[in-house]
């Protein structure tokens, strides 16, 4: 039933991690619209550093983001002690750890503080917020810079993009840590419904179910620390959603932890 043309839905059991694939999501749609030469890509590539510096706005986002990180160090420093053989990766790891945490460490401020003063940057997120408000008469110097070469716009784009890159590489490792952690397996369901006791897998902050593409089937997941919840919808042709009610239904799902 399943091969590589299935999608992966992750959905996360706290909000920590909610946080962290919001902002992986935003990091890459940002990169995306920067890869572009189009300028209508580029406004849209302003539009994506304005939401990401909304998310990273939280004060304690950072100081969470350092405990979290050393928590995994502490943890990987353990593993690599009791090991008898030295592990390549495992102590490649641990530096990436250390060199991401010591960065977060370095921030001052707010992250992204520079971006958020920019004068310019406020102005064209003030005329955004009126509909059609970035139109050339009324904002002809963003019009201009509309019409600067790709590579120049680009170049200016990262350049912000880069004060918030400390953040980037904490939520991502952190990230890639947890899926390499994930424990996959089959399973069946009957009527759309699936229920799991979490007291026997712990401590899952992510969970990633796989469904065939042309199923048009979607989960929907819901968690707490004793039960784990997936009903699933089927699509109809205008994408609305309908509970399965009869029948069963094999799927992947993969069980991410650190324990």
């Amino acid at each position: 039933m399943f091969s590589d043309d299935s999608l992966l839905y992750e959905f996360p059991c706290n909000e920590k991690y909610r946080t962290y694939l919001r902002l992986e999501a935003l990091f890459q749609r940002f990169d995306w619209f920067c890869l572009q030469d189009s300028p209508i890509a580029h406004h849209a590539g302003i539009s994506a550093l304005f939401d990401l510096l909304d998310a990273t706005a939280r004060s304690d986002l950072r100081h969470e983001l350092i405990q979290e990180m050393e928590r995994q160090r502490q943890r990987l420093l353990t593993l690599a002690q009791s090991s008898d053989e030295p592990d390549e990766t495992l102590t490649e790891t641990l530096e990436r750890l250390q060199v991401a945490i010591e960065d977060v460490a370095k921030t001052v401020g707010r992250t992204g503080q520079s971006v958020r003063e920019n004068q310019w940057l406020q102005l064209v997120r003030t005329r955004q917020a009126i509909v059609g408000g970035t139109c050339e008469f009324d904002l002809p110097q963003f019009h201009h810079w509309m019409n600067r070469s790709p590579e120049a716009r680009r170049e200016e784009l990262l350049s912000y993009g880069q004060t918030l890159d400390p953040i980037r590489n904490g939520c991502c490792l952190l990230l890639d840590l947890l899926r390499a952690n994930s424990v996959v397996n089959t399973y069946r369901c009957e009527k759309g419904n699936f229920q799991h006791a979490m007291t026997h897998t712990p401590n899952i902050p992510l969970v990633r179910i796989w469904l065939p593409t042309s199923s048009g089937i979607i989960p929907e997941v819901s968690a707490n620390k004793f039960m784990l919840w997936i009903r699933f919808s089927k699509l109809d042709e205008l994408n609305k959603p309908h509970p399965i009610k009869e029948g069963s239904l094999s799927f992947r799902m993969g069980l991410c932890s650190f324990n």
